[in-house]
């Protein structure tokens, strides 16, 4: 190699075996050494880069910090470092720049690993900004092990407000659904498929404290892919539907137990959903009627049950008891009506018709009650 600093082969041999790629620039900006490291880190011979102009070399380097930063040292013969993206090579580089005898000596090493590093982290912690607040528990693991890398606030609050990144979700669980939920795990890692569950029961020592926590959740595993395709970790979303498990419990509760005490009634029960679509009829509403037919909306109840007026006609479908509190939202009392069983039998019955309204004064129901004043 060219030896511009005329201290002969022991200078030469400490460029050679400098883990620095060292290069030199002329007043000209010509390059007159280019050590073997340099060769390495610029993907280049130097027999291809002795002689030549440096900016020829990297046109794209014209007008960026780069060539201020060169062109800088060389005006004010002080040293400066910088740092510059090389688009050819798709690299970050570290230089020094230091003035020696009206040349420039670069020394550079290739410092892409750090700058992607640091992106990353900047991506994560960026990420990990957005989704904090999000009120959605996420989590996100990495690897076969599935070892939590990111939680927000909502998944730190579902294990006691513990942070548990570095843990894997085996360790963090610490309950006999963990196996369960780790199987999942591997099969989205395997399969490269989503996973979503809702309702799914979930026990887990909340505090770490050797207890047992008992919970419902909306589960969701989004693999994360990584550039070359192949899945590295795991977006887990998870909504705890505990309180709304019990809720639907208890309301089936007390559907079931509304129910059995209407059965029982010794009055006709026919309830109606909001529209007056028939949901319900009692048994003694169906003996009285000799049928219970469901799914009767309200233009068809006199044709469906064979109501009459007292005076045995047809009674107009909108003039009845219960079609009064569908359409009008009327209160209807003491109205009377008959009925013609299949058999042919009638029977004059009597009754009250009315809406039924939520704490929001929306219609939810309507309910019309009957008894007979008649010999059946």
């Amino acid at each position: 190699m060219s030896d511009p600093t005329g201290g002969g082969v022991a200078i030469t041999t400490l460029l050679e075996n400098t883990s620095d790629a060292i290069v030199v620039l002329d007043a000209q900006w010509r390059y007159t050494c280019v050590n073997h490291a340099a060769e390495m880190l610029f993907r280049r011979k130097r027999s291809e880069l002795l002689g030549t102009v440096h900016w020829e070399q990297y046109p794209m380097l014209l007008g960026t910090p780069a060539e201020e930063q060169l062109r800088g040292a060389r005006d004010s013969q002080r040293p400066v470092n910088f740092e510059q993206f090389i688009p050819g090579l798709y690299a970050w580089h570290s230089v020094r720049a230091v003035p020696a005898d009206g040349s420039l000596v670069l020394f550079c090493r290739d410092i892409t690993d750090r700058v992607r590093a640091l992106r990353e982290d900047a991506v994560r912690e960026g990420l990990r900004n957005i989704l904090e607040h999000v009120p959605v528990a996420i989590t996100v693991s990495r690897g076969p092990e599935h070892r939590i890398e990111l939680q927000n606030k909502y998944s730190r609050a579902l294990v006691g407000g513990r942070n548990v990144e570095g843990r894997t979700v085996r360790n963090a669980l610490q309950a006999s659904e963990a196996p369960g939920v780790v199987k999942l795990l591997d099969r989205v890692m395997t399969t490269r498929q989503r996973f979503s569950g809702r309702d799914l029961p979930l026990s887990f020592d909340r505090d770490d404290q050797g207890g047992t926590t008992h919970g419902r959740f909306d589960l969701t595993f989004q693999p994360i892919f990584d550039t070359d395709g192949q899945v590295s970790g795991i977006l887990h979303m998870a909504l705890d539907v505990t309180e709304r498990h019990r809720e639907r419990e208890l309301l089936a509760r007390y559907a079931a137990e509304r129910e059995a005490t209407l059965r029982q009634m010794s009055e006709g029960v026919i309830l109606t959903d909001e529209s007056g679509r028939i949901t319900f009829v009692n048994d003694r509403a169906r003996d009285l009627h000799g049928i219970a037919v469901l799914d009767v909306e309200v233009d068809a109840y006199s044709a469906t049950y064979q109501l009459l007026t007292v005076d045995g006609e047809p009674y107009p479908p909108s003039e009845l008891p219960l079609a009064r509190a569908v359409l009008y939202n009327e209160y209807v009392s003491n109205a009377r009506w008959r009925i013609r069983r299949p058999d042919g039998s009638e029977v004059l019955v009597e009754g009250n018709a009315q809406p039924v309204f939520d704490e929001r004064n929306q219609k939810i129901a309507c309910a019309l009650i009957m008894r007979c004043v008649q010999d059946e």
